[in-house]
């Protein structure tokens, strides 16, 4: 799993607004600002082509339970998951040479960007073990998506309340005011992006668990024995 965490910003110079109620540093009559918020599914990849060593390796890959952290690895589930937003600003010069600044417009996209399901190469595509390990990581699947319909609106809610807090700032430059605009979303977003990794893995941790690995291992008159690497035998070590 690997998260990506994206904030671009585009910020525009528009003609000073009409004054409206008077802020305490000086800055009045901006616009509310809009949200768009939209989730992100990226579509399902296939990909058998990596072997079952090839899979234990794979960097980023989520350990399983306690006492299965050293077996291999059948089948895998990648996703990458983050979030991507624009903030468009409005300036107006003032008199003393700096500016006021609002955030006009908040775009947020969230979600998935990148799914990837793997069934070990050595696995044959007709097996009833293929089969067993493709349906367990379709489960991992059907969490992440649960996971992310019951959450947009709970992140939404959360974004909702940074942007009602906002008020207009004023700096000495265009770009302090926007690090100063961005600020507050950004720490929002990374806290969101937190607590949906935890709570992704809590929820995925129900999927892997140690007595749903040793049912992989039996189903199928424990076919899966058969494309594990077998042990190294070592040398007997004669005494005497």
């Amino acid at each position: 799993m690997t998260v990506r965490l994206l904030f671009l910003s585009l910020a525009g110079i528009l003609p000073a607004l009409s004054p409206a109620a008077a802020q305490s540093n000086g800055c009045a009559g901006f616009p509310p600002i809009t949200l768009t918020f939209d989730s992100v599914l990226a579509p399902i990849q296939r990909d058998d082509a990596l072997t079952v060593a090839q899979l234990t390796r794979l960097p980023g890959r989520t350990p399983g339970p306690a006492k299965t952290t050293d077996s291999h690895v059948l089948g895998l589930t990648q996703a990458r998951y983050g979030e991507q937003s624009q903030v468009s600003a409005l300036f107006k010069a003032m008199g003393d040479g700096t500016y006021c600044a609002s955030a006009s417009a908040l775009t947020v996209s969230f979600g998935f960007q990148q799914r990837i399901v793997h069934v070990a190469s050595e696995i044959p595509a007709d097996s009833c073990l293929h089969g067993e390990v493709l349906t367990h990581e379709m489960r991992h699947v059907a969490v992440d998506e649960a996971l992310l319909r019951e959450m947009m609106p709970q992140i939404r809610g959360r974004l909702d309340q940074v942007i009602a807090g906002m008020t207009p700032v004023r700096s000495r430059s265009q770009a302090q005011a926007m690090a100063a605009i961005r600020r507050p979303l950004e720490s929002a977003m990374r806290r969101i992006m937190q607590d949906f990794g935890r709570e992704r893995d809590r929820r995925q941790a129900q999927v892997d668990t140690v007595e749903e690995y040793e049912r992989v291992s039996r189903v199928c008159n424990g076919e899966a024995r058969n494309y594990l690497p077998k042990p190294v035998r070592r040398p007997a070590v004669r005494r005497g």
